[in-house]
């Protein structure tokens, strides 16, 4: 398995600070979501995290060691990373995008072979997306475009998968065929899982680990019902609640009331 973590981390874009001295150990092996209001820095963190953005100050560490000091191919070969808004090349179809999770797997001395094919099958059957593998990306529903990208990911075959917002403008339906799928990964390939969510319930569902991001920092973190309480979604989101327990999955249920309702 491959561990990731932060020290002392200082990002920003141009003069504006957006995260400030922040350090986080993520579980190796677990889900582990980011949560805060938007504008908090969550997605800032995970291209921190990818190696993506440079840090003013801290180390972010990949198997102890700073990441930036390997190579581009070396950390694509343990680390994947499904952004907000992927776009893929006009009229690639699902096959060609997901066969582009195996360019690190690629050198001069070893080209396509039968372990890539075999990959590739592979997470195109993990994400239900065989009977799509010839159509074109940009003609595939949102959901179905989203499990291709995870399929590319999957194909990468890394030990640690980053996603931002892997269910933004999807529908119910979708957003739970995504999360679980995510959540097979983790529990049947033993997938080192980073996820940024907005949606509180889900990410106590599906969660083993939440970091609360808040105002450039973390501002908690633990098991779900550690960091999912009335006093927390305060604080977090300056938003009136009440934190139950749901009576199926038996996570933290947040129910808000606004900013002014006294709950």
């Amino acid at each position: 398995m491959t561990t990731i973590s932060a020290r002392r981390l200082t990002l920003g874009y141009q003069r504006r600070t957006i995260l400030r001295d922040l350090s986080l150990d993520l579980p190796e092996g677990r889900i582990s979501v980011l949560v805060g209001s938007n504008g908090c820095g969550k997605s800032t963190l995970l291209k921190a995290l990818a190696r993506l953005l440079d840090p003013w100050q801290g180390q972010v560490s990949l198997d102890g060691h700073d990441i930036r000091r390997r190579s581009t191919r070396a950390v694509a070969r343990v680390l994947s990373l499904l952004p907000q808004h992927p776009v893929a090349p006009e009229g690639i179809s699902v096959r060609q995008l997901v066969c582009l999770g195996r360019h690190p797997h690629q050198s001069w001395l070893s080209q396509w072979s039968e372990e890539d094919e075999r990959r590739v099958d592979d997470a195109l059957e993990r994400t239900a997306m065989r009977d799509q593998a010839q159509r074109r990306v940009e003609t595939l529903s949102g959901g179905q475009r989203q499990r291709a990208w995870i399929a590319m990911a999957v194909a990468q075959d890394t030990p640690l998968m980053l996603l931002d917002e892997p269910t933004s403008f999807l529908d119910l339906t979708h957003q739970m065929e995504v999360l679980e799928l995510l959540k097979s990964l983790n529990r049947e390939a033993g997938k080192t899982i980073v996820m940024v969510l907005h949606d509180l319930n889900l990410a106590c569902r599906y969660a083993d680990h939440i970091v609360a991001v808040r105002d450039g920092r973390v501002h908690a973190q633990g098991a779900p019902p550690a960091v999912i309480t009335r006093e927390r979604v305060r604080e977090i989101f300056q938003l009136e609640c009440r934190v139950i327990e749901d009576p199926f999955f038996h996570t933290p249920l947040c129910i808000p009331f606004g900013k002014q309702r006294d709950a």
